[in-house]
């Protein structure tokens, strides 16, 4: 039983690395959007909606916070949505 529970910690493990390794080609997208004052509400939306399953898993978090911050100057409505799906998996 505890070889099944370390394979399956050590699978979580791995899961949650290769997700980690997504990070660096989402945080260059982010700050394309916000550099480029980006204001295409589904491309923002579609990168908000990825950030947000990835936070489910313990990453992106700051980077989906930042988007969300840029996103309430263009739709604060919308921004308060994604805002508050992310406070609600805190909970």
């Amino acid at each position: 039983m505890d070889k099944l529970v370390n394979d399956i910690k050590a699978l979580i493990d791995n899961f949650n690395t290769a997700l980690g390794q997504h990070l660096p080609a989402l945080e260059k997208e982010v700050n394309q959007i916000i550099s480029e004052k980006c204001t295409d509400k589904n491309t923002i939306e579609h990168l908000l909606d990825s950030l947000l399953s990835l936070t489910m898993h313990g990453v992106a978090d700051d980077l989906l916070i930042k988007l969300v911050d840029y996103y309430k100057t263009i739709d604060p409505e919308g921004a308060l949505f994604y805002w508050n799906e992310y406070d609600s998996k805190e909970e």
